[in-house]
């Protein structure tokens, strides 16, 4: 129920925060505009971060995933301004697309695909460390100081 609860709340915060999203890129200038812009900084790169770290406990991801939407946020302004390209409908963006990009590795079939290629890179790994596969230099044990061919 608390896990419903908190996951509905995250969702209307990101709903929100995408409705400033838009109201910024569209150029609306207006205090909500401003307010739904922040919550939307705050909770969705967060949100994002969070379901990425999904081997640890509730506290722990939370505590991570903001640390890391902090970082995300001042790169992205630090890039921008040495770049010499610091907009902050720019920024926004781009703090919107690395958001999606975590947001998407989440999906299901991103996902499959992912430990599918992870289980293929596991099975050819293992012919490489299998110790019944044999290797020209099995047994030959290199003495100090003197260097194999």
């Amino acid at each position: 129920m608390r896990d419903r609860l908190t996951r509905g709340v995250v969702d209307v915060a990101i709903a929100a925060g995408a409705i400033g999203l838009g109201l910024a890129g569209a150029g609306v200038r207006s205090p909500v505009r401003t307010a739904l812009v922040l919550l939307f900084l705050v909770v969705a790169p967060t949100a994002a971060v969070a379901g990425l770290l999904r081997g640890f406990d509730h506290f722990a991801r939370l505590i991570i995933a903001f640390a890391t939407t902090i970082v995300i946020l001042a790169l992205t302004a630090l890039i921008m301004l040495i770049a010499g390209v610091w907009s902050p409908t720019g920024g926004l963006l781009a703090v919107a697309g690395i958001t999606a990009a975590c947001a998407a590795v989440q999906l299901p079939p991103v996902r499959r695909a992912l430990s599918a290629r992870q289980a293929a890179g596991r099975s050819s790994s293992s012919a490489l460390t299998d110790p019944a596969v044999d290797s020209p230099a099995k047994g030959m044990a290199a003495e100090p100081g003197r260097h194999q061919p």
